[in-house]
């Protein structure tokens, strides 16, 4: 049964884009985790695989996004057991911008 997270951004002034990020196993040395982003009712391509060392590195990259504690540990949690998780997450421009250039907040 896939269970489907949301994550919330706090308020910002810039406009936010709803987006699914699925988390799967690299099949990457020497990394863990990929995610990889698509628009949700855009018009947007998809954003290049973003490729995460670990738990710690997974969990950091989503609280950038916006998610908070609790949904990353039910996240951390569901990848003990399951390879292919998605979530819909709501992305400010401005983290947008971050991704897009491949540097971190």
């Amino acid at each position: 049964m896939e269970e489907r997270l949301k994550f919330r951004r706090a308020p910002s002034t810039r406009a936010a884009q709803d987006w699914r990020v699925r988390i799967r196993p690299a099949q990457r040395e020497p990394f863990v985790f990929a995610a990889t982003f698509e628009g949700v009712g855009t018009a947007r391509g998809v954003l290049d695989a973003q490729y995460l060392y670990g738990d710690g590195d997974l969990a950091v990259f989503l609280e950038d996004l916006g998610a908070d504690a609790s949904a990353i540990g039910v996240l951390l949690d569901q990848l003990k057991t399951v390879d292919d998780v998605e979530i819909a997450i709501e992305i400010t421009d401005e983290a947008m911008e971050v991704l897009v250039r491949g540097v971190r907040a």
